[in-house]
């Protein structure tokens, strides 16, 4: 994801990626001291930092560090990096149990953290469609934690309920009817799975339109919330 910043930043996420977290961490510190770093670059190391303290576990440092390079990122008006530090922080906070026992006023935020980033990315140039994707995949898991995170509400004691909420087949849902087998095909098996459902990923399936991809969605939703 960084290397569209920097080649070496590059380098270090795939040490990371390969679990190899302390090689990651020196090839970062020989970047820093070999190179001049502009500012994009200094917030994209930083994030990646960050990345590395999240595998280690380190969120409550990595938070801190994620909302530095956010607030700064908003200062030099960059949309990537905006975007980038805002997965870094929810994925720093879900690290910390947050995201999913967090307040309806902290999801609020949180929701509109995400859709800012997926706005902002619609308009992103130049930016490969692999990277664009798996900006969206970590923003669609997000959204994904959250929305499950609405099954707490439901009273511990009735675990029936949950578990039915949990699993409420895909063809309940309003709508699907003959594109069931597409949906499933794709990975949408409940009401939940399609509740939390892009838009852009569900026109890429036969039968389903640009006009109709909210609209299940929007049925999933109001399905899952009414149960």
């Amino acid at each position: 994801m960084f290397g569209v910043y920097l080649d070496s930043l590059r380098q270090a996420e795939e040490l990371l990626a390969k679990g190899k977290h302390k090689e990651a961490i020196h090839q970062l510190n020989q970047l820093e001291k070999g190179v001049e770093l502009n500012e994009v670059e200094k917030l994209a190391s930083m994030l990646l930092n960050c990345q590395i303290m999240i595998k280690i576990g380190d969120f409550e440092k990595s938070v801190l560090l994620a909302k530095t390079a956010f607030r700064k990122s908003m200062e030099i008006s960059h949309p990537l990096l905006v975007i980038d530090s805002t997965i870094t922080f929810l994925e720093a906070i879900n690290g910390l149990g947050f995201l999913y026992d967090s307040s309806k006023k902290e999801q609020s935020e949180f929701s509109k953290m995400i859709t800012r980033s997926e706005d902002i990315l619609k308009t992103v140039q130049d930016l490969r469609k692999t990277d664009k994707d798996l900006r969206l995949k970590n923003l669609g898991k997000f959204k994904g934690i959250m929305a499950h995170s609405q099954l707490k509400t439901v009273p511990a004691s009735d675990k029936d309920l949950k578990k039915k909420i949990s699993n409420i087949p895909i063809d309940k849902v309003k709508g699907v009817g003959q594109k069931t087998v597409a949906l499933i095909e794709a990975g949408y098996t409940t009401a939940v799975d399609l509740s939390i459902a892009s838009a852009d990923d569900l026109v890429k399936l036969k039968g389903i339109g640009a006009a109709t991809a909210p609209k299940l969605i929007q049925a999933a939703k109001d399905l899952v919330e009414s149960s």
